[in-house]
């Protein structure tokens, strides 16, 4: 990773590692901390951008918009005595995903049980395709940055721990834009929608106003009645809890859009699913705002058919959700799922949540 001293002054944001992809053609920020008032100088592909640390250590830069470039070079950042060195870093697309299990469902996994996902999965030597998986528990306010983690490069073997959607999606891309693809992935098995959520963006909804101010105050009891005395789970379900630890580190590192896929746990007992329209407008207009793009594209999966008369209508909230600008809807109730709530094909899923980006934001003809 580097020349230097892993435990010194300077310490770039954890998001940063070798192997990363950067997003073509905008502004990409690289920031940290430092000894207050330190000059940082960060180099990479002929640029080079210098600041100095604020009174409290921290740090933050940009570079000015990137060519796509599949050639893995250095990034170095300096200060004082002290140096790092990134190593492979790549220039693409990066795109943020998030969501519960069916976006977690690994790559691996897919391939146990499905023969064309086991195919796909041995051919995955992708040098081209980067992950990196944030992996960081619930926090009750927002971090400045993550405790660990690394990206990795897409080969047979490290594709199995990382998502078959995002695997899916990334491979779809890089086949027409013939350019390197990050996705970074914050998913987390079994979560609602709420903890994704910032804090800020529950505003403007009363039903949302008050979970979110029954969460900073920790009224269990409360939040209870409003699942139909259902059991809190743990404080990784509050709202902005999951954003707090997983999100809001990364933000600002530059990004093309985000894609989503999640509900099922907003279907279950003591939930009302007819008001997830809402709560997925809030995560719309809350992620937008944290990186400060008002259009951001953002792509979702609706649910596909399964037993439970619940889903029914969050599917129907999530075809509401369409209405916000700059969004769109992979529909998946056609596909044969066998009412498996963990279906194994997440082929076809990621092929049709990939036609939303190649059409909207490339302007491909799909498929």
């Amino acid at each position: 990773l580097f020349a230097g001293d892993l435990f010194g002054a300077l310490q770039p944001a954890k998001v940063f590692s070798d192997n990363m992809v950067l997003q073509q053609g905008v502004s990409v920020p690289v920031w940290g901390s430092a000894d207050i008032g330190a000059n940082v100088v960060v180099e990479f592909a002929g640029q080079r951008a210098e600041t100095k640390a604020d009174n409290a250590g921290r740090w933050k830069l940009e570079f000015e918009p990137l060519s796509a470039s599949a050639e893995g070079r250095p990034l170095s950042i300096r200060s004082g005595n002290e140096s790092l060195l990134y190593k492979n870093v790549v220039v693409g697309e990066v795109w943020f995903s998030g969501g519960q299990s069916n976006m977690g469902y690994s790559a691996g996994s897919m391939a146990k049980r499905l023969a064309k996902g086991k195919a796909l999965v041995a051919a995955a030597d992708y040098p081209g395709i980067r992950f990196r998986k944030v992996n960081e528990k619930n926090m009750p306010m927002p971090q400045e940055d993550l405790k660990g983690g690394s990206w990795f490069v897409c080969t047979p073997n490290s594709v199995k721990a990382f998502s078959a959607v995002g695997f899916i999606f990334a491979r779809r891309l890089q086949e027409k834009l013939k350019v390197p693809i990050g996705i970074i992935d914050c998913s987390w098995g079994g979560t609602p929608i709420e903890p994704y959520i910032p804090a800020g963006a529950f505003t403007g909804h009363p039903t949302l106003e008050r979970l979110a101010k029954l969460s900073e105050t920790r009224d269990f009891e409360a939040i209870k009645a409003m699942r139909g005395g259902t059991f809190v789970r743990s404080d990784a379900w509050l709202a902005g809890a999951i954003y707090n630890a997983r999100i809001a580190p990364v933000v600002p590192y530059a990004i093309r859009g985000a894609i989503w896929y999640q509900a099922e746990s907003n279907c279950g007992t003591g939930e009302d699913p007819r008001d997830y329209a809402h709560k997925m407008r809030a995560l719309i207009q809350g992620w937008r705002g944290a990186w400060g793009r008002p259009d951001l594209p953002f792509y979702y999966v609706q649910l596909p058919q399964w037993r439970s008369y619940a889903w029914t209508y969050a599917r129907e909230e999530q075809r509401r959700a369409m209405d916000v600008p700059n969004t769109g809807m992979a529909v998946t109730i056609d596909l044969d799922f066998n009412n498996d709530i963990h279906p194994p094909n997440k082929i076809d899923v990621g092929e049709r949540l990939a036609r939303w980006p190649l059409a909207k934001v490339y302007r491909y003809s799909t498929p």
